[in-house]
């Protein structure tokens, strides 16, 4: 999965938390997962629309490019662009730790 800063310090804060970007599909009308994280401050708590959310405000670069970015569609094979960014969403990824004590990277303990 790739990972996007958007100017972030290094040390997290407590409100920091990090997002899946997904689209919905030109092609199947499902959605999809771009394979893309982000980690962001004051981020939305429910998925939500980078359209919306970013409503009246500049997309910060990295995350208005997702709109001329080639997809493809798990289910029928075929690219598409998903220009709309009302249809480019944020979702948490709920329970993971942003920290270094990450409990993936940190399998003692486990039975």
């Amino acid at each position: 999965m790739t990972q996007l800063k958007l100017g972030i310090e290094e040390a997290l804060a407590s409100s920091t938390a990090q997002y899946s970007i997904f689209a919905s599909c030109n092609k199947c009308a499902g959605v999809h997962e771009m394979g893309i994280s982000i980690t962001m401050e004051d981020g939305p708590v429910d998925k939500q629309s980078i359209g919306d959310f970013y409503n009246g405000k500049s997309l910060p670069k990295s995350l208005a490019s997702l709109s001329s970015t080639i997809l493809a569609c798990h289910l029928t094979g075929r690219q598409f662009i998903q220009k709309d960014t009302k249809q480019i969403f944020l979702v948490p990824i709920k329970g993971q730790p942003t920290t270094e004590n990450d409990a993936r990277r940190n399998r003692k303990g486990r039975g």
